[in-house]
């Protein structure tokens, strides 16, 4: 298998180098993901458990697919890939809805946020993900209040309720 690099980036996002994903997790160095909202058209949100041999918060929900971005792939290229990959639906139209920063002692990251509205059938990739589904957002809070959330899916997910805090109309979340 071939090793995948990652861009490394510095706190305005300028790529500095690159390094495998090893190096990078075991050093814990600031890099790109790209993670995103996979609502349907009846405005539900795509959950889904985190495989538990997973390095990075294994067993935990999380309300949003994603990965790191590989060396010299772009956020909405590497958005789409963790889409297909973890729930196994090509040709979505992703919507840019905001960039963060996260950081914890755990994981360093510089991330793009997309949405995408997909009714297909959802393909879940066994070795990334236990189980998932589709559930209104008003449950993804409960999940989130409950502290089932990772902590990562917990910070975008909070920022994503803010932004939209004055619109929780399904119908206006999934517009792209």
């Amino acid at each position: 298998m071939k090793e995948e690099y990652l861009d490394i980036v510095d706190e305005e996002d300028n790529v500095v180098r690159q390094a495998t994903w090893k190096e990078m997790m075991d050093r814990k160095l600031l890099h790109r993901t790209a993670n995103v909202f996979v609502l349907n058209s009846k405005g539900e949100l795509f959950v889904h458990r985190r495989a538990e041999h997973l390095r990075l918060y294994p067993g935990l929900w999380d309300v949003k697919v994603g990965g790191s971005v590989r060396a010299g792939e772009s956020y909405e290229d590497a958005g789409k890939r963790e889409v297909m990959e973890e729930t196994g639906a090509t040709n979505v139209k992703l919507t840019e809805i905001f960039r963060i920063k996260y950081r914890k002692p755990e994981h360093n990251v510089n991330r793009c946020v997309f949405k995408c509205v997909y009714d297909g059938k959802i393909k879940i990739d066994e070795t990334e993900v236990a189980e998932g589904k589709f559930t209104s957002i008003d449950d993804a809070k409960k999940m989130m209040a409950d502290g089932k959330l990772s902590p990562s899916a917990t910070d975008v997910f909070m920022r994503f309720l803010r932004q939209n805090k004055n619109d929780q109309n399904p119908e206006n979340l999934r517009k792209n």
